[in-house]
């Protein structure tokens, strides 16, 4: 029996699905992410600001996500690393937190497009 590679087969199924991952990895990150985001429970009027202004972004080439908070909630990063304040880190612990989860989005889109169980 001849042996037979399918590496370049295996590339071209890792490259036509790499914005599906990125996308999916995104769309867990956000959701990791925002339960643990603090809430400023002084300030009535922009509370869950922050929650709501966390979002993600495929970057150009499927080379990976942003992970971040939009214009109307710039402050994120002063809770995240406390700069003037005690550190309440949200975005960090919530894509550590990820992880395993990350794993498993790729083994099922993977496995699905490589014709696995």
């Amino acid at each position: 029996m001849a042996y037979k590679s399918y590496v370049n087969d295996v590339k071209k199924v890792l490259n036509e699905n790499k914005h599906e991952f990125c996308e999916k990895v995104g769309v867990l990150l956000v959701g990791e992410i925002v339960p643990i985001t603090p809430i400023n429970k002084e300030y009535v009027a922009s509370r869950g600001n922050l929650k709501k202004s966390i979002t993600h972004e495929v970057m150009p080439g499927d080379k990976g996500v942003i992970v971040g908070v939009l214009e109307s909630a710039k402050y994120g990063i002063l809770v995240e690393k406390g700069i003037g304040q005690p550190a309440q880190p949200y975005l960090e612990p919530g894509a550590i937190n990820a992880i395993p989860k990350i794993k498993n989005v790729a083994k099922s889109i993977y496995r699905s497009k490589l014709g696995g169980r």
